[in-house]
């Protein structure tokens, strides 16, 4: 079974950025799958594999996926079935692979950022495998989720999933132990992306070619940091601060206020703020916009 490569890290934090970097390596162009963890979850409900109906009506809803659909695969069921039943993480692979596969690639990445708040799982399927974890000020990173239709929308809610998503977890330490993960700074990649990019394909094992990689490290946003301090209002960095202070310090950025809370009040009404938000977001993409993919050629997180 293929070691993907993994790049973990909360929704604009630059793993797009990051990943496009990468696409000269045998992973190729690291993309978003959405489904791995969401399946596994699953997997009791849809019976024992090995069971052929059981294993055609996990894949034929694999591949109604949203981003899936977006891959475009021609699956012969018959000749899946008999290439990786019973072993779901064989069935993930395999799929990937089909789409890195078409790009003359040797192996695949996934750059899914939410699969953070699953690392375990991720990390049983692919025990093996090289990650890369980036960080980003979680303030820039509010001001960016707040314009898109499918991020948080007030600072409360984007702290806490922020703080959520870069929590302590033991996983980075095995990872780290066994020579697996790479971490960095977003912050630090634009600062210093001449000297962290070729550092990152030495630690995937990857040729560095200073000619071909001259163009896509040009592209880097060297500016792209520290917007919160000029767009966002005094509250609002103080209400981010007492919610996750402690895990921004944590990986070396600069407060001003303690890590204190809100206070229970005002997390039910920020909490009920977002909720109502966020189902209006999906009601609109798993109905509206599944059409328009599946009939009408619109490509999946295209916003």
């Amino acid at each position: 079974m293929y070691n993907p490569l993994i790049i973990l890290g909360c929704p604009r934090s630059g793993t797009t950025m990051l990943s496009g970097l990468l696409k000269n390596t045998k992973y190729g162009e690291p993309f978003e799958t959405h489904f791995i963890t969401k399946y596994y979850k699953k997997l009791e409900s849809y019976g024992s594999l090995e069971n052929k109906s059981n294993f055609k009506r996990l894949v034929t809803h694999i591949l109604n996926e949203r981003p899936v659909m977006q891959m475009h695969l021609d699956i012969n069921m018959d000749e899946f079935y008999a290439e990786t039943v019973p072993d779901y993480g064989k069935i993930v692979s395999r799929l990937c692979m089909m789409k890195s596969g078409r790009k003359g690639c040797s192996s695949w990445g996934d750059k899914t950022p939410h699969y953070l708040l699953d690392l375990d799982i991720i990390y049983k399927l692919f025990p093996d495998s090289k990650y890369i974890y980036i960080v980003r000020d979680g303030r820039d990173v509010a001001l960016s989720l707040m314009t898109k239709p499918w991020g948080q929308n007030n600072i409360y809610a984007c702290a806490d999933y922020w703080k959520r998503c870069n929590a302590q977890n033991g996983i980075f330490d095995e990872l780290k132990k066994k020579g697996l993960l790479y971490s960095l700074r977003y912050e630090d990649l634009l600062a210093d992306s001449e000297k962290i990019v070729p550092d990152i394909y030495s630690f995937l094992g990857e040729v560095y070619d200073d000619g071909l990689m001259r163009n896509l490290i040009g592209r880097v946003r060297k500016d792209n940091f520290n917007n919160w301090e000029k767009k966002m209002n005094s509250s609002q960095i103080e209400l981010f601060e007492r919610v996750a202070s402690d895990t921004l310090r944590r990986f070396g950025y600069e407060t001003r206020y303690e890590e204190t809370g809100v206070g229970k009040l005002n997390e039910i009404y920020y909490n009920f703020h977002e909720a109502a938000s966020k189902g209006l977001y999906l009601l609109k993409t798993n109905t509206l916009d599944t059409i328009r993919i599946k009939y009408f050629g619109k490509q999946p997180f295209h916003e």
